[in-house]
């Protein structure tokens, strides 16, 4: 259903993204805010990859929720405090959205709403 380019002309994604993704006319779509790891009690877990592993949950969660899965999402944006925790962002992504890749946007920043948030991402989805 959705169509993915990768052109010749531009260097190749150096992650697991597609430089574009094209839904089809008539699709619905769906904007996910951008979702922390803010747990049901207020916590908020610690480290990178319970945080990554928290964010990928809820948008699952929020997509399934809609009829959607990983196959729908078209873009995803990603907020990181530190650029070195890229390597395990990186790895949720691959074992959330699995062969599906997306467009992907990713953005270093000085914060975010608390300041043990070490990463927020949002994601447009798409579906027949």
């Amino acid at each position: 259903m959705l169509k993915t380019y990768n052109p010749a002309a531009v260097a190749g994604p150096f992650g697991h993204y597609d430089h574009a993704v094209e839904a089809p006319a008539g699709a619905r779509w769906l904007h996910v805010s951008g979702q922390v790891a803010i747990t049901d009690d207020g916590d908020v877990p610690d480290g990178i990859d319970a945080q990554a592993d928290h964010v990928w949950k809820s948008l699952i969660a929020i997509m399934s929720d809609a009829g959607m899965g990983p196959e729908n999402v078209v873009k995803t944006t990603t907020y990181l405090l530190d650029a070195g925790h890229f390597p395990q962002l990186r790895a949720a992504r691959e074992r959330y959205l699995g062969q599906c890749k997306a467009a992907s946007t990713t953005v270093v920043i000085l914060g975010l709403a608390r300041p043990e948030l070490l990463v927020e991402i949002d994601l447009v989805a798409a579906a027949p």
